[in-house]
């Protein structure tokens, strides 16, 4: 997922990466977040007041169609996962719960793109210049002759985050799940330089067009191209793609496998806590209906 975070996807932090810091905390991070994207538009094209006003509708719009349009996905993807916690993740499972994650993102992705493409039409050239430095500089990719090899020792610290993202879950791991975590991270692929060179490509097309002064529908075609349906994705990336998913899908049986009662516990009562947030965010409190709920498992 990091490979595919840009600059302006705040509506996927607000909805998903808010619920991974206390559940308390969710609906504030939500009820601000317009001042909260404002800010981070601000910092990467230093926005003037006029452009911040004009802008400002197009956010207020794009914020209440994510209450009412995407906030089920997420409330039905933290409840998919909640009843994983209950009654275990088998294969099926796990991977419905990765399929209602990539719908997530495909879905913001949309929304991010309608909200970037009027502040990229209306940017000046100072603005555009400063946004391309920002980006060129942001990120592990930002230059390619600091790629190295992974090694052993990457792998351990690979595993080490993955432990650590995993305990804030579960609660303390085992020795036996931190060798169950070594394991299977250890064959997980990593993108590397393959998609730092994807990434490199589509900003280049992507300020090439904004040279030649597109209208807003322009820019947003190309953003969801990039965004969305992920245009000129190389077939190693896709492979890649495909390793990872296969790699958390025998993460989350094998550690399932594995979970104490405590542990259990504890999981599902922070994934009931997020679904009842973003249900409560809602108007209208609903789960989107996912087929492969139905159907997989």
């Amino acid at each position: 997922m990091n490979a595919r975070r840009l600059v302006f996807a705040t509506l996927v932090a607000v909805s998903l990466a808010s619920a991974l810091v206390a559940c308390s905390r969710v609906q504030l991070a939500y009820n601000t977040a317009d001042l909260f994207i404002e800010l981070y538009a601000d910092s990467y094209l230093a926005l003037d007041r006029d452009q911040l006003a004009s802008w400002r509708p197009t956010l207020k719009t794009l914020l209440a169609s994510h209450r009412e349009d995407e906030l089920p996905f997420v409330a039905a993807f933290f409840d998919t996962a909640w009843r994983g916690a209950l009654d275990g993740f088998s294969a099926a499972r796990a991977g419905c719960l990765l399929d209602q994650l990539e719908t997530i993102y495909a879905r913001h992705a949309r929304l991010t793109a309608a909200l970037l493409a009027p502040l990229l039409a209306a940017a000046r050239p100072q603005q555009l210049a400063h946004l391309e430095g920002k980006l060129r500089d942001a990120g592990p990719d930002a230059d390619p002759r600091q790629a190295v090899e992974r090694d052993a020792h990457e792998d351990r610290k690979r595993a080490e985050r993955y432990a650590e993202a995993l305990q804030s879950w579960l609660g303390s791991l085992s020795a036996e799940q931190r060798r169950i975590v070594a394991e299977v991270t250890a064959r997980i692929p990593d993108a590397g330089e393959a998609w730092s060179a994807y990434r490199r490509a589509k900003l280049d097309e992507l300020f090439r067009l904004l040279e030649r002064d597109p209208d807003e529908a322009r820019i947003q075609r190309m953003l969801d191209g990039w965004f969305v349906a992920r245009e000129d994705l190389p077939e190693s990336l896709s492979r890649v793609s495909d390793g990872i998913r296969a790699g958390l899908v025998e993460l989350l049986v094998r550690l399932d496998a594995t979970l104490s009662m405590a542990q259990r516990e504890h999981l599902g009562r922070r994934l009931k806590a997020l679904r009842d947030d973003f249900l409560r965010l809602q108007a209208r409190p609903q789960l989107a209906p996912i087929p492969c709920v139905a159907s997989r498992f």
